[in-house]
């Protein structure tokens, strides 16, 4: 492919689709065959550049021009995301780093959400950019610690506030949580941040787990750089026990408050909704496992006693 033919003949289709008096420029009056759309002198001074300048982009001749300036041209010439990638992969060589609508990644399309509900029997959902859920299926909301006599629902939905922030999760649900879950999702988080400082939602959560005097010290490590979790497994606890299918032996209770759960290995597969950029639709994967973790002392059998204490010991009353 010709990257030079293909960036002059998208250029030329852009400026053809823009009236100038779309931009302010009076209704051409008088006789005379008319060119179609902008000129390139129009496109140079709503750039504040050259007619030069501008003619060396779309001949194909501008050696490394800066993402910048070829956003300030999408921008002018009304490019849509796609067509913004072309602009970027035509000059460049490679895709635009963030997307260009600032809301990008904060929605998915009708067809997402209808097919993650219709999933059975595998736990998924969609966040967006700030880990807000989008949306969920049944099985996904039964995998978190559920209180007797309550209907299950999310405990939050906002998932990194609930990682970082909560105690049931630091406690009960994501086992050995500094170590396997908080120092990676804290490296998401400043990632995130970094990448959409303007988003409201991730603007909230950089102050809210950084002034946490718990989180806060592992979120200000910088030595620890994680952008995703795709292929991860990491312990924790899924309550979903009737949908899991194991038996009695498999199931113990993280604390009396909770009702009984099954400790195993969730395997985290990710993806992204293409029209989304920065939204991520997770399937989970979980794996039960036959044994408690050494560490993992607060964890109690059925009778909410901790597992191998003795119901009523002094050990008991101080797990």
């Amino acid at each position: 492919m010709n990257n030079k033919e293909a960036l002059q003949q998208l250029l030329q289709y852009k400026r053809g689709q823009i009236s100038p008096t779309e931009l302010g420029s009076p209704r051409p009056t008088g006789r005379g065959r008319r060119s179609r759309g902008l000129s390139q002198a129009r496109v140079a001074q709503e750039l504040f550049v050259s007619e030069r300048t501008y003619a060396l982009l779309e001949r194909g001749e501008m050696a490394q021009p800066s993402a910048n300036f070829l956003d300030n041209v999408a921008r002018v010439l009304r490019m849509r995301e796609a067509e913004r990638t072309a602009l970027y992969v035509y000059a460049l060589g490679y895709e635009p780093p963030f997307p260009m609508d600032p809301m990008a990644g904060t929605h998915v399309g009708p067809a997402w959400l209808t097919a993650v509900h219709r999933v059975k029997g595998q736990p998924c959902y969609i966040n967006d950019v700030a880990w807000n859920v989008l949306a969920c299926n049944d099985d996904f909301v039964r995998m978190f610690p559920q209180v007797p006599g309550t209907t299950p629902q999310l405990p939050e939905r906002n998932l990194m506030r609930w990682m970082l922030l909560r105690e049931d999760a630091r406690e009960c649900h994501l086992v050995d949580w500094e170590a396997n879950w908080a120092i990676k999702v804290a490296a998401q988080l400043r990632t995130a941040y970094a990448a959409h400082p303007n988003n409201k939602d991730l603007q909230m959560l950089d102050e809210e787990v950084n002034d946490d005097p718990v989180a806060g010290p592992i979120y200000r490590r910088h030595n620890v750089a994680y952008v995703h979790p795709d292929g991860d497994a990491r312990p924790m606890r899924h309550a979903g026990v009737a949908s899991l299918g194991v038996d009695g032996e498999g199931v113990t209770r993280c604390c009396a408050q909770h009702l009984p759960s099954v400790l195993g290995s969730v395997t985290m597969c990710t993806a992204q909704p293409l029209q989304s950029p920065g939204s991520r639709f997770f399937f989970l994967v979980f794996a039960p496992t036959s044994a408690e973790p050494a560490e993992a002392g607060r964890h109690v059998s059925a009778t909410g006693e901790p597992a191998g204490v003795l119901p009523g010991s002094r050990a008991g009353e101080n797990a």
